[in-house]
């Protein structure tokens, strides 16, 4: 007799829609590569203007999920399309 505890539990698997985009998983990426480089120069410090678009890439881009090319572009995500047009979905 196995006790419940003893149970084999179910494998996880990795999916993709598990990853919430690999476009955040760039921003964010991108975001820190940016600071990294920015904090190399040894002579003058670390260039303000670029810490400060690594930080709002990791902030915005990364984390609030807030793409600038998508807004230029006008294409809406798929959750914003399925709220403002619910015919079309």
């Amino acid at each position: 007799m196995r006790k419940k505890s003893d149970a084999e539990k179910p494998r996880w698997k990795l999916f993709w829609k598990n990853v919430d985009g690999l476009g955040r998983l760039n921003r964010l990426v991108a975001g820190v590569a940016i600071i990294y480089l920015a904090m190399q120069n040894k002579e003058k410090g670390p260039n303000p203007l670029l810490v400060g678009f690594g930080a709002y890439l990791i902030v915005v881009g990364g984390l609030l999920q807030w793409c600038s090319l998508r807004a230029l572009l006008k294409k809406p995500t798929k959750r914003a399309f399925r709220r403002h047009y619910p015919d079309a979905a």
